[in-house]
């Protein structure tokens, strides 16, 4: 695959469990909040202190509720109030992964609004990569990367959301781009929910 780096980071004991965040990005369909989901049940379930913690942008909801409501809602004004949203919540959590022991598994990232300003054809600003970059530097960012035909049919398997076959492509070719030019781990998302979170237990060292 295309792993940039999986070196772990040093295994401490539980009676001494220092705080410690991975970020996980990707596209729609990756396995994001799956594999946090087990992985974080499955510490837990050994007694190792984690925690998941979302960084949502509310996309999917403001996108439904502008077609319930019958507004369209123009892209500039959706980054707004999505960037508002998730800059509240990268925050919050920041500061719960800073102050709590053990592992913080942060679903999404500002880095993932970086991407749909990317796909919408916005630039990307001077504040938000320089938020990105500084809210992240104690941080170990993995991308989970999967076949965009592999992520169309796990959405329309779950069925709650809908994502076009050319957006997840596109979406994909900027995570990656990203976790080139940033020095990311990049993870197959393709294998099963249990291979990937004992990777990710590796890059933990948990």
């Amino acid at each position: 695959m295309h792993a940039i780096s999986t070196s772990p980071l040093p295994v401490t004991s539980p009676a001494h469990d220092p705080p410690q965040t991975l970020v996980i990005v990707g596209t729609d369909g990756a396995g994001k909040s799956t594999s946090i989901d087990a992985l974080v049940h499955q510490l837990r379930n050994e007694r190792i202190q984690a925690r998941k913690l979302a960084n949502v942008a509310a996309r999917s909801w403001l996108t439904k509720f502008s077609r319930a409501a019958g507004i369209a809602f123009p892209t500039f004004t959706q980054d707004f109030l999505e960037t508002s949203i998730r800059c509240f919540n990268v925050a919050r959590n920041t500061f719960i992964a800073a102050y709590s022991p053990g592992l913080s598994v942060m679903d999404r990232h500002l880095y993932c609004q970086l991407v749909l300003r990317r796909l919408r054809g916005h630039p990307d600003g001077l504040l938000l990569p320089w938020l990105a970059r500084k809210s992240t530097e104690e941080a170990r960012i993995i991308l989970l990367d999967v076949d965009p035909h592999l992520a169309f049919k796990r959405i329309n398997t779950r069925g709650t959301d809908e994502e076009s076959l050319e957006y997840l492509e596109a979406s994909r070719a900027e995570y990656l781009r990203l976790a080139q030019h940033h020095g990311w781990i990049i993870l197959d998302a393709s294998i099963p929910t249990p291979q990937l979170v004992e990777q990710l237990r590796m890059i933990a060292g948990k």
